[in-house]
């Protein structure tokens, strides 16, 4: 019975050899330098992340990230999305990014959120880069009474900003 187990073992590891390869990693490091940050998004993919339009999109670069802040139509908060080539690997960053953060939930195995009255982001790895999508009250603005649906809607618009990258 043993013996049976062990052939069973030898043989499923042969075949087609495609299928045993593991995926390529991404590899967009190259792409942080000349990206914009905010035209990785539509203006419906916005309105759809701060639920309602967008009053304004501006770059906020600096020399260790690339960002854009997106103001709602209600003056009332923001999304904030950055990108980051960080100098250690991008899922251990995301990683300690996460320990950081008291009450970081799993999204999925490369990706965490964080939320509470005044704040929520998503954090994901993509390739070489930490990609992080914030939305966020002003002082005094009001608070976020559904967690995890902003949580949600700012994980979609990592998705789509992924795939630009």
């Amino acid at each position: 019975m043993l013996l049976l187990a062990s052939a069973a073992l030898v043989l499923a590891g042969c075949g087609d050899e495609q299928a045993a390869k593991p995926p390529e990693a991404k590899s967009n490091a190259a792409a942080y330098d000349a990206v914009d940050v905010c035209a990785l998004a539509t203006d419906e993919q916005y309105k759809a992340a701060l639920g309602e339009n967008a009053a304004g999109k501006e770059r906020r670069d600096t020399a260790s990230l690339k960002a854009c802040a997106v103001d709602g139509s209600s003056g009332a908060f923001y999304i904030f999305l950055s990108i980051l080539r960080p100098a250690m690997a991008a899922p251990e960053q995301v990683d300690y990014d996460k320990t950081a953060a008291q009450g970081a939930k799993d999204v999925d195995a490369r990706t965490f959120s964080f939320f509470d009255d005044g704040q929520a982001y998503v954090e994901t790895s993509d390739g070489d880069l930490v990609l992080r999508a914030s939305f966020v009250y002003y002082v005094d603005s009001g608070k976020i009474t559904d967690g995890p649906g902003v949580v949600n809607r700012l994980h979609t618009l990592l998705g789509q900003m992924t795939q630009k990258v």
